[in-house]
């Protein structure tokens, strides 16, 4: 670990230029897939994932440090217990945002991907808990790590994956858009945590797997 060259707000404010070129990227790629080029609806979020992924693995080269100071390490200890933490909290907060969302809907966040039951599931479950998990916790959180901010580096990835969950999901009305971001907010805090208890992107990825199974099954029977 190195110490921090430099305060918390120009940490925080180098930290968000590499989140929104992470996030330009894979903007960019995924507009030019769904406007330029003939594609099924899933296609578009898979570029924009992978863009996520590769943009950050460059990045995390470019700047020189261990990979596994971004998490890449095998650390199997914890599993269990962050699989169990994971599912009890997003059993109680899928069921209090029933409670209160009641039999409203707000609209789909991509109408393609829910005719697609099998596409939206390999997006959810396998594609999105690794991709986005490279780039917020092994990227974002690595970074700020690495220069020292301990807190800055939950809170803030967290922050900035709750706010990226906006964009696909624009279209939904505000209660239920309120209770995807907290959903979110929610589900960075635990990886973040995780991931900075036991120093791997594992812990994380299994974090934001069961938070989305939970979500794609609820999706399944509310159809």
């Amino acid at each position: 670990m190195t110490a921090p060259r430099g305060g918390a707000p120009t940490d925080a404010f180098r930290a968000l230029g590499l989140f929104l070129l992470v996030l330009a990227i894979g903007g960019g790629s995924s507009w030019l897939v769904r406007v330029c080029l003939p594609f099924p609806p899933w296609a578009p979020g898979l570029t924009a994932q992978l863009a996520f992924l590769s943009a950050s693995l460059l990045i995390m080269r470019f700047l020189k440090h261990s990979w596994r100071d971004f998490g890449f390490r095998l650390a199997y200890q914890g599993l269990i217990r962050a699989s169990l933490l994971s599912l009890a909290i997003a059993s109680i907060f899928a069921g209090i945002a029933a409670f209160l969302l009641g039999g409203s809907s707000g609209g789909e966040g991509s109408p393609g991907l829910a005719e697609d039951p099998l596409a939206l599931a390999l997006l959810s479950l396998l594609v999105a808990p690794i991709c986005e998990e490279v780039f917020f916790r092994g990227l974002l959180q690595g970074y700020l790590a690495l220069r020292g901010h301990k807190r800055l580096s939950i809170y803030m990835p967290a922050v900035l994956f709750s706010a990226v969950h906006a964009l696909p999901f624009s279209t939904s009305g505000p209660a239920v858009l309120t209770v995807i971001l907290t959903g979110a907010f929610l589900l960075g805090l635990i990886a973040g945590h995780l991931r900075a208890s036991s120093g791997s992107l594992l812990h994380p990825v299994l974090a934001h797997f069961w938070f989305n199974l939970l979500g794609y099954a609820i999706s399944l029977f509310a159809r």
